[in-house]
């Protein structure tokens, strides 16, 4: 069930990360550009195929996509990552619109949730189990999914909350 509570967890974090970009497509496109030093043509390029591969990812494995679709997802989510923590090191104000938020920078906390859903999507593959769940199960495990990825998503504004009180 575990494995499945992962697989379910990317696959919202990659629908969230989609939604978040659509919402916000020009600032997204834009920051690829301000943030990560692409050229402007290129940023109009890698925009929509970025969206394009999370959207794919997440409906491929929403649809029951298990071990391909999460080996693509490890290497999005992995590559991202390492640009973001890049970025983060060598400029002094870096803003991500991973999710749709662009008026703050990224903190340590982003970085903590992109390692945490890396850890997450590797986590499947130690986890993977070829029977396939009852649907009760499965129901189980993509609510817990949903929990968990709310929580994460959420990490900045949780931690900054717990340091305030």
């Amino acid at each position: 069930m575990l494995s499945d509570t992962a697989r379910c967890c990317i696959a919202f974090v990659l629908l969230a990360a989609a939604v978040g970009k659509l919402r916000g497509y020009t600032a997204f496109r834009d920051n690829l550009a301000t943030s990560f030093g692409l050229p402007l043509r290129a940023a109009a390029w890698a925009a929509p195929g970025l969206l394009a591969a999370e959207l794919l990812l997440a409906g491929w494995i929403l649809a029951g996509g298990t071990h391909l679709p999460m080996q693509l997802s490890l290497l999005l989510l992995g590559t991202l990552t390492a640009v973001l923590v890049h970025r983060y090191f060598t400029r002094s104000v870096v803003r991500c619109n991973c999710f749709g938020e662009a008026a703050r920078p990224v903190s340590p906390y982003d970085l903590l949730r992109n390692a945490l859903l890396v850890g997450i999507n590797g986590a499947y593959f130690a986890l993977a189990q070829d029977a396939a769940l009852p649907v009760a199960a499965t129901v189980l495990a993509g609510g817990l999914a949903a929990i968990v990825c709310v929580a994460i998503l959420s990490l900045h504004d949780i931690a900054t909350l717990a340091r305030a009180h």
